[in-house]
């Protein structure tokens, strides 16, 4: 087995799962390339709130419906970031680990991007850093592939172009990958497996599959160590 490289979109706040399976690999691909549906979760993500989960949503203009994400422009209105950054800021504030974070977040909402994979891609690197996760990080758009490609055929030609031999799939690749196109290629796969780890959060119960930051912000450096055992691959 090669150097393991997996695939993502760039996500709003990304989940633990997303962290999960990028720390099984060595080479994480940033697919700004792929298609915005505003049905998805490229621009909005749950956090936790004494009521619950609850989105943090971007509003994004619906003329970007049909547009890579990579072209995706973020609201001239920039109320939204303020209320983002309140709602994260009023709901962590007590958590144990917050502190050490609410500069990074508070200055983030503080610059003017203006494409929403900017905002996005800092988030995933810093949450890379704190997650202790040290992967090689390529974008998509960089490489100058045919924007014609379908998805089981763009991801072939990603790992062609960086010279890859495995794939590490997420488990929902299994309905929609075309498994014999890789054998063609004389490229191995994989699906990760994710076990969402059970942690105190700021508020009674638990809420799963929230952004990675309510992870961060209530178990902070062992955060990296619960992401790390609960991944695996299932080849």
């Amino acid at each position: 087995m090669g150097p393991i490289v997996t695939m993502h979109q760039p996500n709003y706040l990304p989940w633990i799962g997303l962290f999960s399976k990028i720390k099984q690999a060595d080479c994480f691909v940033i697919m700004d390339t792929f298609q915005y549906t505003k049905d998805g979760i490229t621009h909005r993500n749950k956090v936790r709130t004494n009521a619950g989960s609850h989105y943090l949503t971007i509003p994004i203009s619906k003329e970007f419906a049909r547009s890579k994400i990579k072209d995706v422009e973020l609201p001239s209105d920039g109320k939204w970031r303020e209320v983002h950054y309140q709602t994260i800021y009023q709901n962590y504030l007590k958590t144990d680990f917050f502190k050490y974070h609410a500069d990074f977040f508070k200055e983030l909402y503080q610059k003017d991007f203006h494409f929403l994979w900017q905002i996005n891609v800092n988030i995933i690197r810093y949450l890379l850093k704190c997650f202790e996760t040290n992967v090689e990080i390529i974008v998509a758009s960089d490489l100058n592939l045919s924007p014609d490609l379908k998805h089981t055929d763009m991801i072939i030609a990603v790992l062609k172009s960086i010279g890859a031999t495995m794939y590490l799939s997420g488990p929902s690749g299994k309905g929609y990958l075309e498994v014999e196109k890789f054998r063609q290629n004389n490229v191995n796969y994989g699906f990760a497996r994710f076990k969402h780890p059970v942690y105190k959060q700021r508020y009674p119960g638990f809420e799963p599959n929230l952004a990675a930051i309510d992870l961060l912000f209530n178990i902070g450096p062992r955060s990296s160590e619960a992401i790390k055992e609960s991944g695996s691959i299932e080849e």
